[in-house]
């Protein structure tokens, strides 16, 4: 049998033989009926003796007859009540104490503290995140430790941008890193005019063309060969004694003959962009005597269209250098530095997605952060950390990409020529860029349907035709229509459409132990305060001799009690009814006394 605590309900009641309750009560009944049947048989033989009073006539000529009794019907009722209890006491008693000593002497003071505010799920005693979303048409003010930040702007990336740069240049503010991302918006984009003039995605529309002509030569055999340029340029090259010097020769020929030329091998990336301290938009600035980023939305437009034309899966990563914070002293996290480099890589994949690249062909490397910067020392303040990289996966070529200088220089009627997909092993061109003019007159770009006609009109400092004057001029048209619920920004060839409600998503990140309130008017709201805060300290004192002795007991009692009672009772309710013999029966006895009388 189980123990009563693992028995169930069901089993409980099994053993409690309920069945033989109800078995016993229906057996009583039918036992009291076949007794009533034994004793109306039982009277027949005086119904059926003459007697003398009656003049030797019986009962049953008198018209009498034995009575029947039966059950017309039985109720039977059983009831039971169970009551099951088990009780378990386990007790542990522990009693530990100690002593120690010996002849040395020491004396230690000393007190350690830390305190940080972060909200969210993270805490961290170094820096401290806030969140803060503002609507991409807003032109309201965002408030900082009682500093207050007014948006300005044309268009949604301007007033962000500035933003963000007020902001992280008052150190009264005390936020030395904003980083933002907008929210993205579907719209239905289409255009009447080319697909090799105008590319639109879901939120972008961008325009092809400008720059000079280029090219890209594969180089993964080291055999002489002689490379046309155009109908009046060759060049010739002979074999070097590997692939790779033999790509350095190729380059030094093609620059020899007045073009730019640059070697890119299999590990090294297709392009690098470069950014500003704390800053993850492409632009062009200048670091000394250095200028970063030039033409970067032109390369960006002719390497997407390579990589188009060959369906070249690539990789994009963001870095990070390991300066601290301005004017705090204090580093920014790894994790800040990792998200600031996966906000530069986004920014590459943007442009590339605007200009036409599937999203099946890139792949976003997480970012390491400053993780290479630290590893190779050197100066905090380093801008070939401050990258984003675009590279090949799997190749084995080398590359060489080709740059006319300027107009006068065109490269066509290339040879050997393998531009057409898919890429086969060989030397060869790869890839050829030849600018063509926009003309677009009359054509449009509809945006859930409302129609924008396109214009070249020279505007915003950019020269007539290009395509940044098609992009600055749909932009205004856009942010001019007050009748649509969106809004847009021009950067270099490429609008980016948002919903005017639509917000972008701010970081704010804070090293200072301080509290520093935000707040903001319309269409900004704050979705997260730095508001969590945490403090610690540590004292510590050893003084004089010191003492330790060790002793310990242990009891431990477990006790376990069942009960059960399990009670009853039960009833029965019948019906006795009178009925009189049957007819049949009376007749046969009849019968059968009149026989024995003859």
């Amino acid at each position: 049998m189980l123990d009563l605590e693992d028995m169930t309900p069901g089993q409980v009641l099994a053993d409690a033989s309920v069945a033989e309750f109800i078995k016993t009560l229906g057996l009583s009944i039918a036992e009291a009926q076949k007794a009533l049947d034994e004793n109306s048989v039982d009277q027949i033989g005086e119904f059926i003796t003459p007697r003398e009073g009656l003049g030797g006539r019986t009962l049953l000529d008198m018209g009498l007859s034995p009575a029947f009794y039966h059950y017309q019907h039985a109720d039977i009722s059983c009831s039971l009540q169970l009551n099951l209890r088990v009780e378990k006491d386990l007790s542990v008693g522990l009693n530990l104490s100690g002593s120690f000593s010996d002849t040395t002497t020491s004396d230690e003071n000393r007190t350690a503290s830390s305190s940080s505010t972060e909200s969210g799920s993270e805490t961290r005693t170094s820096e401290r995140t806030a969140s803060v979303n503002i609507e991409a048409q807003s032109q309201g003010a965002l408030t900082i430790g009682g500093r207050n930040f007014q948006l300005s702007g044309d268009d949604p990336f301007t007033r962000i941008r500035n933003l963000q740069e007020a902001v992280t240049a008052d150190d009264a503010a005390g936020v030395p890193r904003l980083l933002y991302r907008p929210t993205p918006r579907t719209f239905q984009i289409t255009t009447d005019a080319p697909a090799d003039k105008v590319q639109t995605t879901t939120n972008t529309i961008s325009f092809q063309g400008g720059g000079f002509d280029r090219a890209v030569i594969q180089v993964d055999t080291d055999v002489a060969t002689d490379y046309r340029l155009n109908a009046s340029t060759t060049v010739s090259t002979t074999a070097q004694g590997s692939v790779s010097t033999y790509a350095d020769h190729v380059a030094a020929q093609i620059n020899a003959a007045g073009m730019t030329a640059f070697v890119v091998g299999p590990s090294t990336p297709l392009m690098k962009t470069y950014f500003r301290t704390g800053r993850h938009h492409l632009e062009t600035f200048s670091t000394g005597s250095t200028t970063y980023n030039d033409s970067f939305a032109q390369r960006l437009m002719e390497l997407a269209q390579f990589i188009r034309l060959h369906s070249i899966p690539v990789e994009i990563e963001g870095y990070a250098d390991a300066q601290p914070y301005r004017g705090q002293g204090s580093s920014s996290s790894d994790q800040s530095n990792r998200d600031l480099g996966d906000r530069r890589a986004h920014e590459i994949e943007r442009f590339l997605l605007a200009n036409g690249v599937q999203s099946s062909l890139i792949t976003m490397v997480p970012s390491r952060g400053a993780a290479d910067a630290q590893a190779a020392g050197g100066p905090e303040d380093n801008v070939n950390f401050r990258r984003a990289e675009v590279r090949t996966r799997g190749r084995t070529a080398y590359y060489i990409f080709v740059r006319a200088p300027n107009s006068s220089f065109t490269i066509e009627n290339v040879s050997p020529d393998k531009l057409t997909p898919p890429l086969t092993p060989g030397n060869g061109f790869i890839f050829l860029y030849r600018p063509q003019p926009l003309a677009l007159a009359g054509k449009k770009v509809t945006i859930d349907g409302t129609e924008f006609g396109l214009s070249g009109a020279a505007g915003g400092g950019h020269g007539p035709g290009t395509p940044s004057a098609h992009a600055h001029n749909l932009s205004t048209a856009i942010n001019g229509n007050a009748a649509v619920d969106f809004t847009s920004s021009a950067e270099a060839n490429v609008v980016t459409v948002f919903g005017k409600t639509t917000p972008f998503e701010l970081t704010l990140v804070t090293s200072e132990t301080r509290q520093i309130q935000i707040s903001g008017t319309e269409g900004i709201t704050i979705t997260r305060q730095f508001t969590r805060s945490q403090s610690s300290s540590l004292t510590r004192q050893n003084t004089g001799n010191r003492t330790v002795a060790v002793g310990a007991s242990l009891d431990v009692r477990f006790s376990r009690q069942y009960e059960m009672n399990v009670t009853g009772n039960s009833s029965i309710s019948a019906r006795l009814v009178s009925i009189p013999a049957p007819p049949q029966f009376l007749e046969t006895i009849r019968e059968f006394l009149s026989g024995n009388q003859n």
